[in-house]
């Protein structure tokens, strides 16, 4: 018979998912946003600066709306992650990732990707214009961050899981790291026009900022969770090295 774990180690297996609910939406985010960020560069047009710009934005800006979407699957899902809960987790994972979004289309049109261009107006924005750019740059990402959230807490718990969703968010630093470097290499030469000519240094220096904690955050709790996985290997060897030998 399979003996069920104390109430010291399911408190602490319900902390370790809670982690890694928290790392796998911030790695998740930075892949979602970050792929609408490089769509959105290649299909824009020909940026008069740097054309990999919103690549970058999109991933640092899928951390926080990847953190923003697991926070709020934690709120249904923190006290049991029990499997009937996924419609609530996705749900409330979906709004956490798309509200900050919708309101901004809510708000008006956002502004035009080439400085010299004309704002949208109204009439034109709110409308097909809007739910077009909702449905392909707000809600799509926010589905497959919640997704991801869903299928995550609906699984039992097993140890790999934090050890994989730390080297995830790990990796997903060091990707933000390494964006600027390699975004940039691959895109046409800067072209230099006025207030816009320094928007591709600052681009650099959002992913770095946002990519440093998160990095180390990976790091940190990879390192964790291989210590402590060893000091439980080595506390049962330590029990069964105590038991008397079998036929005494």
């Amino acid at each position: 018979m399979r003996r069920k774990g104390s109430p010291k180690d399911i408190a602490r297996n319900q902390d370790e998912r809670v982690w890694d609910v928290l790392c796998v939406g911030i790695a998740v985010g930075v892949v979602a946003w970050g792929a609408i960020g490089a769509w959105t560069a290649i299909t824009v047009g020909n940026y008069p600066w740097n054309k990999w710009i919103p690549f970058a934005n999109g991933a640092s800006k899928g951390v926080i709306l990847g953190l923003l979407a697991a926070t709020a699957s934690l709120i249904v899902s923190v006290r049991g992650f029990r499997t009937g809960w996924r419609w609530p987790v996705f749900i409330t994972a979906f709004i956490g990732g798309s509200l900050l979004g919708t309101v901004q289309d809510l708000l008006g049109a956002p502004a035009p990707a080439v400085y010299f261009a004309e704002p949208l107006p109204d009439e034109r924005w709110y409308g097909t214009t809007m739910l077009l750019h909702w449905a392909g740059k707000v809600a799509l990402p926010a589905v497959v961050c919640a997704v991801a959230l869903t299928l995550l807490t609906a699984r039992p718990y097993r140890w790999g899981q934090s050890v994989a969703s730390s080297a995830t968010l790990l990796f997903a630093g060091i990707a933000l790291l390494l964006l600027p470097e390699i975004a940039s290499a691959l895109a046409p030469d800067i072209q230099g026009n006025g207030q816009h000519v320094n928007e591709g240094p600052w681009a650099s220096i959002r992913c770095w900022i946002v990519a440093i904690p998160v990095l180390m955050a990976g790091l940190v709790r990879l390192a964790l969770c291989l210590v402590g996985r060893w000091e439980r290997h080595m506390a049962a060897w330590a029990r069964k090295a105590k038991e008397p030998p079998e036929g005494l």
